[in-house]
């Protein structure tokens, strides 16, 4: 029998994911089924046949979770050489609203401070490779959400994402950076400075652990936690190539939560947005709106 008195519960949670074999909405079947972490960590491979999705190959993985113990112990006992600290589902600093999802993370991991529960939240997101009119907008809107007492959430990527945290940083603001990799990355590594002014305030979030790289399911996954996070989301400009901005609008539209998107002649595909139900702005001087729709 496993001592799980020996592993805290962020390690527990981590071992299972390190099976390869628990993502996090298999957890989410798991925690329904078993109640408890421990249970699930001690449940026969018949137990776990029982659960809808889980066939023999995921089941005898599961089953391995004991043997990780140590290693994930290791990982979150390492954390500090990051300057990073991690959240559980359980915790009470946990952003409440992740929960939303059908898939949330179980864990996550940041440097600075998570967002608290009562304060209001806008993504601000679009295509890396932009007009200077696109940019000019991100930021302007940014920065006038934050001195409305608005926290920009975006993912640190280049071109809109990037504006709306200086838009917020300008404005002596919050702002929140959800990165497609393990935390100790900055991506893309240009934007190191950039992370390093949000944690003052704010944070840069990851679901993986240190030293995962960035790649395409990942970059995918990141925009569930960018929509999930915040109460609205701002799209700026896009090109007919943004596959990853489309995918959050999707997720934004599937949440029921405020889509807004910024149109005008620098934007000519924003077209596809208004399908999602997105609320057009013609200039940033309608962020009143916002704030008006976030009451």
């Amino acid at each position: 029998m496993i001592d799980l008195s020996k592993y805290n519960r962020a390690a527990q949670i981590l071992a299972l994911r390190l099976t390869g074999q628990v993502g996090p909405r298999t957890f989410a079947g798991l925690m329904t089924h078993f109640k408890t972490i421990d249970n699930i960590l001690l449940a026969e491979e018949h137990e776990l046949l029982e659960i809808d999705g889980i066939g023999e190959k995921r089941s005898e993985g599961i089953g391995k979770a004991g043997e990780l113990l140590d290693k994930a112990q290791q990982i979150i006992d390492n954390l500090d050489a990051y300057d990073a600290k991690v959240s559980d589902f359980m915790d009470n600093d946990f952003p409440d609203i992740l929960q939303e999802l059908n898939n949330p993370p179980p864990l996550i991991y940041y440097k600075g401070k998570l967002p608290t529960q009562d304060e209001k939240r806008v993504a601000i997101i679009g295509s890396q490779n932009v007009s200077a009119e696109g940019i000019g907008d991100a930021v302007g809107l940014a920065e006038k959400l934050a001195k409305a007492g608005i926290s920009i959430v975006s993912g640190l990527a280049r071109g809109i994402d990037t504006a709306g945290h200086v838009g917020a940083l300008k404005a002596d603001g919050k702002t929140y950076g959800i990165l497609p990799c393990g935390i100790d990355i900055v991506h893309p590594s240009e934007n190191d400075g950039i992370a390093k002014e949000i944690t003052e305030t704010g944070s840069i979030i990851s679901e993986y652990i240190p030293g995962t790289p960035v790649s395409p399911g990942r970059l995918l996954s990141r925009n569930r936690l960018i929509a999930g996070l915040s109460q609205a989301v701002i799209i700026g400009e896009v090109s007919d190539e943004s596959v990853g901005t489309l995918d959050a609008a999707l997720c934004c539209h599937q949440l029921g939560k405020l889509l807004f998107v910024i149109i005008g002649e620098h934007n000519p595909h924003y077209e596809k947005l208004l399908e999602f139900g997105a609320i057009p702005l013609t200039n940033i001087n309608e962020y009143e709106m916002i704030l008006k729709a976030l009451v």
